[in-house]
């Protein structure tokens, strides 16, 4: 077919296993696997078993290939504007960066100014802009426009109790192949010290991990529905398991949009357990959005809709239908290629939820000595 389209996986991870190849392989009319490329080789050569791919070593190379049309960016992430710039060189046809899309804002304006400057488009992976039940409760929404209240919530076990269920049949780098995850750690508190500066306390260093890698999912999603906010009043993380350790992080943030305000939380935990959507309500409607674990390749969202017609409280539910974000968001990055649209999720707009998670960091660490909490305030 003439609009099929061949794929380069840059990085072959447990993500680009579970979720991008089934996804892909669901859309055979649509896409091709072409090659692969991964640090690990075991990886790499497993992952080009599975989909007849071709195996190639270089990731600059794959993204250079002249057979690959369309690159998705699955490497570590203080790996991705490098590859993010040479699909802008290549003139590949599009690129798919997963989040997050850098480790800071500075980085992610040289990735769009790429994407500008080239004709490339770059789309940021966010998954659940795209999924039915978020699309479905943003038509019925329509533009941002005064709102009572709205809530972003992420509670999330660990990820390697997800992809630990057999059906996912995911494969990991041996120890001695997972170097440069180990490099983008260091990156990170690099990266992190340019921001904030060197003496910043290490629990603040973990809880800009957890926005980056987990609250970054709804800021796109937040923006779609409710607008762009304003200012940060409230942000603290709370460690229940010490310094260093992610579980059992969570964090409360609340934005003022101008025309309302939204409170985000997120936390990862023990147990595989997950409590993932967001809520939104004004004066004659609310709309309330579910979505699956993130490996739960096949597992649909759902949304509910309460509304007053005719002097009655309307419920109505959409779901049952098993599309994923994933699959939508590979469907649009087909119609980005073949149609000429433009991103819904564009490195531009990456720039803008990169500023604003630093921004938050900022308030966390301005707020952490700077008196009680708002439910404590409230109680005095």
């Amino acid at each position: 077919m003439t609009n099929r389209l061949r794929v380069g996986l840059v990085g072959c991870g447990e993500a680009i296993q579970a979720l991008h190849v089934p996804a892909l392989n669901s859309l055979a009319s649509l896409y091709r696997i072409e090659a692969c490329s991964d640090a690990s080789r075991e990886v790499m050569g497993e992952v080009a078993h599975r989909t007849g791919a071709r195996p190639v070593e270089n990731p600059f190379d794959l993204i250079r290939d002249p057979d690959v049309d369309v690159v998705v960016i699955a490497t570590p992430d203080s790996y991705h504007v490098d590859h993010a710039l040479a699909a802008c060189q290549a003139k590949k046809k599009a690129a798919l960066v997963e989040k997050p899309p850098a480790l800071n804002s500075r980085i992610v304006r040289k990735m769009a100014e790429a994407s500008e400057e080239s004709g490339v488009p770059i789309v940021m992976g966010y998954p659940h802009v795209y999924d039915p039940a978020t699309r479905r409760a943003k038509e019925l929404w329509g533009e941002p426009q005064p709102f009572r209240f709205a809530q972003f919530r992420t509670f999330l076990g660990p990820n390697e109790k997800y992809t630990a269920d057999e059906i996912l049949q995911t494969i990991r780098p041996s120890i001695a192949d997972r170097w440069p995850a180990l490099i983008g750690q260091l990156d990170f508190a690099a990266v992190a010290t340019e921001l904030f500066g060197s003496d910043l306390d290490v629990n603040f260093v973990v809880a800009h991990g957890l926005l980056i890698g987990l609250v970054i999912h709804d800021i796109p999603v937040m923006r779609r529905m409710v607008g762009e906010p304003v200012k940060v009043d409230y942000a603290r993380a709370h460690a229940m398991n010490g310094p260093l350790n992610l579980v059992g992080l969570s964090l409360d943030i609340i934005l003022d949009h101008g025309i309302g305000r939204t409170l985000m939380q997120a936390e990862f935990h023990e147990s595989k357990m997950t409590d993932w959507g967001f809520l939104a309500r004004r004066s004659d409607l609310q709309v309330e959005v579910k979505f699956p674990p993130t490996y739960a390749a096949a597992a649909p969202s759902s949304l509910k809709a309460t509304y007053e017609k005719n002097g009655m409280t309307v419920e109505e539910t959409h779901g049952g239908r098993f599309e994923t974000g994933f699959r939508c968001e590979w469907k649009h990055v087909h119609e980005v290629v073949t149609k000429g649209i433009q991103p819904l999720t564009s490195a531009r707009d990456a720039v803008k939820d990169m500023e604003l998670i630093e921004e938050i960091t900022r308030t966390m660490i301005r707020q952490s000595n700077s008196g009680p909490r708002p439910e404590e305030a409230r109680n005095e």
